[in-house]
């Protein structure tokens, strides 16, 4: 189910790329998404029994994360949202998911540039 709201999530806005208030509004609703739920899948684990997302859907779904957060776009919104990933990643050791962690790499890689490009 959460797989679905993010690909739908994701495809928002492709087809208004001209609207710039619906573009807006669009990427709002992507941050609001990653900021509310990426807690709570770092707190998921995979259940006793049955795990919850087969491991194929659980790489689906980091895929459609990273692809989601690299729309946001913005260094300083991908800041936030990683911010808040990592914090909660790092701190639910009982679950070692969504892995982000090509994510959090290159948006360290851009703002490496970035800060290098201004003192320069």
């Amino acid at each position: 189910m959460v797989a679905l709201l993010f690909k739908h999530a994701k495809q928002l806005g492709k087809d208004e790329a001209d609207d710039e208030i619906k573009k807006e509004q669009h990427k709002q609703t992507k941050m609001q998404m990653l900021m509310s739920w990426l807690p709570l899948l770092c707190r998921a684990s995979n259940g006793t029994d049955v795990p919850v997302l087969s491991i194929g859907e659980r790489a689906e779904l980091e895929r459609v994360l990273e692809e989601t957060i690299e729309m946001l776009e913005d260094e300083d919104d991908q800041e936030k949202v990683l911010s808040l990933w990592l914090h909660h990643f790092t701190h639910c050791l009982s679950s070692d998911w969504p892995n982000l962690h090509g994510s959090y790499a290159r948006w360290c890689n851009t703002s490496r540039k970035l800060l290098l490009h201004h003192h320069a």
